[in-house]
């Protein structure tokens, strides 16, 4: 499966997710959606690891595991956030500033990781950002 489709199949169920999730927060406290949302997570990536013949087990002292596991505690933050947010706040507002990661995602690709900048791709993320304080405000 090439990467559009993989996108387009994470766009698809990140949406629901949203959806899903707020339903449940509707009935269960935060801290108890949470970790059985990220815990289906982890169990459903492991499966597919294994599916793929992916998995493997680094050596621990390793840059990338060290990476790994940085990007493990940033996503942490984004979704105790991004949970404790959909628990006292709309889906309409929370979920456009969350996806002001894609913005962010795009700038530091460009900055850090020094990914090529056209006129086209400025505009678009422009135009991210702009789209989602119409949305959220």
């Amino acid at each position: 499966m090439n990467y559009v489709l993989w996108a387009l199949l994470a766009m698809g169920c990140y949406s629901f997710a949203f959806l899903f999730m707020k339903i449940a927060l509707q009935d269960l406290p935060t801290f108890t959606v949470m970790p059985i949302a990220v815990g289906t997570l982890a169990m459903g990536a492991t499966t597919v690891a294994a599916l793929f013949g992916e998995w493997s087990v680094p050596s621990v002292t390793s840059r990338p595991v060290g990476f790994a596991l940085a990007a493990g505690i940033c996503l942490a933050g984004a979704v105790i956030g991004y949970f404790r947010a959909l628990s006292t706040g709309p889906v309409s507002v929370v979920v456009p500033i969350f996806g002001m990661f894609l913005v962010g995602g795009a700038l530091l690709g460009i900055v850090v990781l020094g990914e090529g900048v056209t006129a086209k791709k400025a505009l678009g993320i422009a135009f991210g950002a702009v789209a989602v304080f119409l949305i959220a405000t």
